[in-house]
């Protein structure tokens, strides 16, 4: 038996349990609120007015002005992830984190439906008494069935099923109810005559394989509640499939000269964020959303693999112009993934003029060590150079009624 603890709206939780003023109110959890951004988490409260996570915040003040808009605080929320992870060792080792916000404990072999409950039971009253917050769980006998069950009650719920009571529950709803399945292949499915997961269930496996390759029958069997995913203990450790960084720009920009700044200053901190934790990685990928929230998403495999942040630059800059139509962009991320351990015996350079480079990193990086990561950064990534102020991003106060690249006041 396997369960999956989900705590309910998290960050904004979080902050009403640390700030009592808040409990009972509408809090929205989001970047400077003083500027633009997206809704990071909505509590309960707010969620009656279509306040949701994603929506843009000015949206959000629009359907509930009389919210409590919040500054996120990552560190706070990561602390108390991790203090969460060890709470629920107390009942298992078997402990693997999904996301800041969710868990997997698995109980093994030998526990029944019905004492997995109780333990799930247990572990709501300890997080409520001890950081008063709550929590969904879900019981299952894998990963899928224990995560689609966290979500049937929310807030602080708690849902006990095997495959069978799993296809009771999931069977008639609707086939983007089943977990993997976003949007997008939905309506791909939907096309085929496939509107519920029960249908997806009895679909005939040739017609799926031809349709999604080797992911069609793996839905067939996630429709019945079958997942052989293994679950791995935090404490194994788990190595990081991507890295990325991603930033929503004050206004609408199509400067073109800011928003190569901006992409030198995200490349600046992925390279900095893999060297820092050891990895490099070959797959540079570039997220632009426009100012109607549609986004495009592009990657590139690299010939080698790497941690420096120019050259994640220069493929990130080739991916932007190459994609980029010239409407104005409301969203841009840089991101590395196809990541791979840097060996502890790094190649040497052999060029001088490489070698340099690598040691002026490590200079640079110690440097930010000592005194913060916008102690230093790329003068490319400043928007105008004559106006050496900065912000974690490089953005900076944008000209009045102007849609173009911010300016410095």
């Amino acid at each position: 038996m396997i369960l999956l603890v989900d705590m309910d709206a998290f960050f904004a939780s979080v902050e009403q349990a640390h700030h009592p003023h808040l409990l009972g109110q509408p809090v929205v959890v989001c970047g400077d609120p003083g500027r633009r951004g997206v809704v990071t988490a909505a509590s309960y409260e707010a969620r009656p007015f279509g306040v949701r996570a994603g929506m843009a915040l000015g949206e959000a003040r629009r359907l509930c002005p009389q919210a409590h808009y919040v500054e996120g605080n990552p560190e706070k929320y990561v602390a108390l992830s991790l203090q969460l992870l060890e709470l629920y060792t107390t009942w298992s080792p078997e402990v693997e984190p999904f996301s800041v916000d969710e868990a997997f404990v698995g109980l093994g072999s030998r526990v029944a439906l019905g004492p997995a409950a109780e333990v799930a039971r247990e572990i709501q009253l300890a997080i409520l008494e001890r950081f008063q917050l709550g929590a969904s769980i879900g019981v299952g006998p894998n990963k899928l069935v224990a995560k689609m069950a966290a979500g049937v009650r929310k807030p602080r719920g708690l849902t006990a099923l095997d495959e069978e009571g799993f296809r009771a529950t999931f069977w008639p709803r609707d086939i983007q109810e089943l977990w993997g399945v976003g949007p997008k292949l939905a309506v791909r499915i939907r096309s085929l005559g496939f509107k519920t997961v029960g249908d997806l269930a009895h679909a005939p496996v040739p017609l799926l394989k031809t349709a999604f390759g080797i992911v069609g029958p793996a839905l067939r069997e996630a429709a019945w509640g079958r997942d052989e995913t293994p679950l791995v203990p935090y404490h194994r450790g788990v190595d990081a499939k991507s890295m990325g960084h991603e930033v929503t720009l004050p206004e609408d920009c199509d400067d073109e000269r800011y928003i190569e700044c901006t992409l030198l200053r995200l490349s600046d901190q992925v390279g900095r964020r893999l060297r820092t934790e050891g990895y490099v990685g070959r797959i540079v990928a570039v997220k632009l959303r426009n100012q109607r929230f549609e986004t495009v998403l592009r990657q590139r495999a690299l010939p080698e693999f790497t941690a420096d942040h120019l050259r994640i630059f220069q493929h990130a800059r080739a991916l932007w112009r190459e994609h980029w139509k010239g409407d104005p962009v409301r969203l841009i991320g840089v991101s590395v993934s196809g990541l791979a351990r840097r060996s502890p015996g790094e190649q040497q350079e052999l060029l001088p003029a490489d070698a340099r480079s690598r040691r002026l990193e490590r200079a640079l990086d110690q440097v930010r060590d000592r005194l913060g990561e916008a102690s230093v950064v790329p003068l490319g990534s400043l928007a105008h150079r004559r106006a050496p102020g900065h912000v974690p991003f490089g953005t900076l106060p944008a000209r009045s009624g102007a849609r173009r690249g911010p300016t410095p006041p």
